[in-house]
């Protein structure tokens, strides 16, 4: 279950990212706003995942929701890591992207289990 509710916020997440580099990239905004885009895309898959969990467990829309959450957020924080040397692992930039994970996550699985009918 939680493995589905990641899976399915990466996908969230993929579309959210290909819709903001097309929408920077038709509005001409500069590459500066990429980061900010790239973080409101792992926010967005992080609360899908969280919501998915929460709706697929229909109780402790909390706990389901940040672990679906950090389990999606786990690749992407080593896929990271791989790419930009261990050292970039244990950065703010991390630490910020937990907080993210374990906010909107949180946020999603309350909403999933309070959801009015399941999947």
């Amino acid at each position: 279950m939680y493995i589905a509710s990641a899976v399915l916020g990466a996908i969230a997440a993929g579309i959210a990212l290909l819709l903001f580099a097309l929408a920077v990239f038709l509005m001409g905004l500069p590459l500066e706003y990429s980061g900010f885009f790239s973080a409101l895309a792992f926010g967005i898959g992080c609360l899908v995942a969280g919501f998915a969990a929460g709706a697929f467990k229909r109780q402790g829309g909390l706990r389901s929701g940040i672990l679906a959450a950090l389990m999606f957020a786990l690749p992407v924080v080593l896929f990271g890591g791989a790419l930009g040397g261990l050292i970039s692992v244990i950065t703010s930039a991390t630490f910020n992207k937990l907080v993210i994970a374990v906010g909107c996550g949180a946020l999603g699985g309350v909403l999933g289990v309070n959801k009015d009918k399941g999947f």
